[in-house]
């Protein structure tokens, strides 16, 4: 019993230590000073060609982001767009349905000069779309859906690539 009541006593150090080594490993950025010490490298990025028109919408998003290119691009992004599929829901009564959409994108950050992929992964988002009676406003719908999903993964995307290149810098 004694042993019960002595332990608060000995993992509250512990507590204290662990708390004070992961606060001290995080390094603290405002907005802007990310913009600043990651803008440099990400406007010599070098963005594929789209080949379809959610790539189109892809790059178009990932391009606002980064800004205008430098003419010398040092690094080059490449990036497809996959798996957009849809599973449907209905309610038993209703005569609308609802629409699950899921995109995925695999990109790669690849160094020009050395020829050396910085970093690559796979983004995925769902959306939901639907609750609208008419076939047409269901495509329309659905349509919108996938639109949005590709914005949504250029924007994570770009959160990647920052974060790629803040912790270069540091």
């Amino acid at each position: 019993m004694s042993f019960v009541k002595k332990l608060p006593g000995k993992i509250m150090p512990v507590i204290l230590a662990t708390v004070y080594l992961l606060l001290s490993a995080c390094s603290l950025h405002t907005i802007g000073e990310v913009k600043k010490l990651t803008d440099s490298h990400l406007r010599k990025i070098d963005i594929s060609e789209a080949q379809s028109r959610s790539e189109q919408l892809f790059r178009q998003k990932l391009e606002r982001q980064i800004g205008s290119a430098h003419t010398d691009t040092r690094y080059s992004l490449s990036y497809s767009l996959t798996g957009e599929s849809r599973s449907t829901l209905s309610a038993s009564g209703s005569s609308s349905t609802l629409n699950n959409t899921k995109m995925s994108i695999n990109y790669r950050l690849k160094d020009n000069e050395t020829g050396n992929e910085l970093t690559s992964g796979v983004v995925s988002a769902t959306a939901t779309s639907g609750t609208i009676t008419s076939y047409y406003g269901q495509s329309v719908s659905a349509k919108f859906a996938s639109e949005r999903l590709v914005q949504l993964l250029a924007e994570r995307v770009y959160q990647k690539l920052q974060l790629y290149f803040l912790s270069a810098e540091n």
